[in-house]
């Protein structure tokens, strides 16, 4: 089908994790707990939305979220 796969694993499926972010200063305080996953940071590019995944490839990243069209009858 040609489709990125990190496009589909953003955007797809209905699997859900609770997402937050914290100040750089406390990341050491969770940086060990089991139950938490680490995604990444934020920077201030506000003109800019990227991924960079772990073999260093940046993918752009744009809004994708599911678009319910209503059909009147």
């Amino acid at each position: 089908m040609k489709l990125d796969p990190v496009v589909c694993a953003l955007n797809g499926g209905e699997d859900y994790e609770l997402l937050f972010t914290i100040s750089l200063d406390d990341f050491d305080k969770i940086k060990d707990q089991k139950r938490v996953s680490v995604i990444g940071h934020i920077t201030s590019d506000k003109e800019s939305y990227q991924l960079v995944s772990k073999d260093e490839q940046v993918h752009q990243l744009s809004a994708q979220g599911w678009n319910a069209i209503l059909k009147k009858k």
